[in-house]
C-alpha cells in the first residue's frame, strides 16, 4: 500500500494545496513562460545558424552545377546574390528582421572558396569560429579603452519602441522599419552574429564540397558523431549561459556580457549542426518517409518566408489579432501557418516548377526567362 492511500483521504487544506498547485501548472502565464524558455534554449540563434548552414551547402550545390554545365560560376553567383539582396531589401521595408539582404552581402565572402579544397574551406571555418569566440572580449576591451558612455535611451528600449510603432499601420511601417533595420545591423556587428553566419557559411560550403548531401549513408558515422559531440557541447554551453542571460545588460559591455556572448558563440553553431545531423539520420532511418511531405515547402522556401511576413504583418501588427496570444498562442499560430503553407506549396508545385519568388530569383541568376509550368500541366 502506498503512502498516499495509507495516510487516508486528504484534508480540506491539503486538497486546496493540490488544486492550487494544479492551477499554477495550468496557468497560461506559467505555460507561456515555459514555452518562451524552451524557445530561447533550443531555437533562438540556432535556427538562424542552421539557415546559414543550408545557405553554405547551397553554395556547394550551385558550384557543382556550374562546373557540370561548364558555366562561369563567379558571375552567376554574384547575380544570384544581387537578386537576393533586392528581394531582401524590399522585404526589410516591411519587416526589419529580414535576413536575406544580410546573407546576400556576407555571401560574397564565399566566392574565393569556389577555388579552394574542402580542407582549406573547413580551416577557414575554424578560424572564423575562433574569431567569433574572441569577438566579445575584443568589443569589451575596446569599450574599456575608450571609456565609451552611451547617451540617450538604451538600445533595447529604442528597439522595443520601434517594434511597437509597427502596429500603427502602413503609414509608418517604412519609416519604423528603416530605423529598426539600422539598429539590427549594429547589433549584428556588436554581438558578432555576422561572424556566426560566416562560420556556418563556410561549414556548409565544406559539406557541399564533400558532397555529404548526395550520399548520406556514406557519412552516417560522421553524422552520428556530429550529433553526439555537437549536441553535448551546445546543450552544455546553453545551460551554462542561462543564469547570466537575463541579468546582463546590452550596454555597456561587461564581463558577464562577454561570457554570455562567448557561450552563445559555441552553443548556436553546435546545436544547429546537431539539428542538421539529427534530421539527416532520421531521414536515413525512415528512408525519407513522412519527411518528404516537407519537400514542397522547402522548394518554395523563399516565397513562404516572405509570404509569412506579409500575412503576419497584416494580421498581427495592423489588425491586432495577436493581442493576448502569448508565446503559446504564437507558437500554435506559427504551426498552423506553416501547415497551410505545406499544403499550398504542394498544390502549387503540382502545376508549376518553382515558387513565384524562386522563379524570379532563378531567372535573375541565369539571366534569362525560364519555363515556369510543369510540362503537360500548363
Amino acid at each position: 500500500m502506498n503512502a498516499a492511500v495509507a495516510s487516508g483521504p486528504l484534508r480540506d487544506d491539503e486538497r486546496a494545496e493540490v488544486l492550487d498547485a494544479l492551477r499554477a501548472l495550468l496557468d497560461p502565464l506559467a505555460i507561456d513562460s515555459c514555452v518562451h524558455a524552451v524557445r530561447v534554449f533550443l531555437i533562438r540563434e540556432k535556427f538562424l545558424s542552421l539557415f546559414a548552414l543550408l545557405f553554405g551547402i547551397s553554395f556547394g550545390v550551385q558550384l557543382e552545377s556550374a562546373i557540370r554545365g561548364g558555366a562561369v560560376f563567379g558571375w552567376r553567383f554574384c547575380r544570384r546574390l544581387a537578386a537576393l539582396f533586392v528581394i531582401g531589401a524590399a522585404h526589410a521595408a516591411i519587416w526589419y528582421g529580414d535576413i536575406l539582404k544580410d546573407y546576400a552581402l556576407l555571401g560574397l565572402a564565399l566566392l574565393p572558396a569556389a577555388r579552394w579544397s574542402a580542407r582549406r574551406v573547413v580551416a577557414v571555418a575554424a578560424l572564423l569560429l575562433l574569431v567569433r569566440l574572441a569577438w566579445p572580449l575584443l568589443i569589451y576591451t575596446v569599450s574599456m579603452a575608450v571609456e565609451h558612455a552611451h547617451a540617450g535611451a538604451p538600445p533595447d528600449q529604442v528597439f522595443a519602441e520601434g517594434v511597437t510603432g509597427l502596429a500603427r499601420g502602413p503609414a509608418v511601417i517604412f519609416r519604423q522599419n528603416l530605423q529598426l533595420v539600422s539598429l539590427k545591423a549594429q547589433q549584428m556587428v556588436y554581438e558578432g552574429r555576422f561572424l556566426t553566419i560566416l562560420t556556418m557559411f563556410f561549414i556548409g560550403a565544406w559539406i557541399g564540397k564533400l558532397g555529404v548531401y548526395r550520399d548520406l549513408a556514406r557519412y552516417r558515422g560522421l553524422l552520428a558523431r556530429t550529433l553526439v559531440v555537437c549536441g553535448a557541447i551546445g546543450l552544455g554551453m546553453e545551460t551554462a549561459r542561462l543564469p547570466f542571460q537575463y541579468a546582463t545588460n546590452l550596454l555597456p559591455p561587461t564581463r558577464d556580457w562577454v561570457m554570455v556572448q562567448s557561450l552563445t558563440a559555441l552553443a548556436a553553431p553546435a546545436l544547429s549542426l546537431a539539428y542538421g545531423s539529427a534530421f539527416a539520420l532520421v531521414w536515413l532511418a525512415l528512408r525519407g518517409r513522412y519527411l518528404r511531405a516537407l519537400a514542397p515547402v522547402g522548394r518554395t522556401a523563399l516565397t513562404s518566408y516572405v509570404s509569412q511576413t506579409l500575412l503576419c504583418t497584416v494580421a498581427f501588427a495592423w489588425l491586432g489579432l495577436g493581442r493576448g496570444l502569448g508565446a503559446t498562442g504564437c507558437l500554435a499560430a506559427a504551426a498552423l501557418i506553416f501547415a497551410v503553407q505545406c499544403m499550398l506549396s504542394r498544390a502549387w508545385l503540382h502545376h508549376f516548377r518553382f515558387g513565384p519568388l524562386e522563379w524570379i530569383w532563378r531567372c535573375a541568376t541565369y539571366g534569362k526567362l525560364i519555363e515556369m509550368n510543369v510540362p503537360g500541366r500548363a
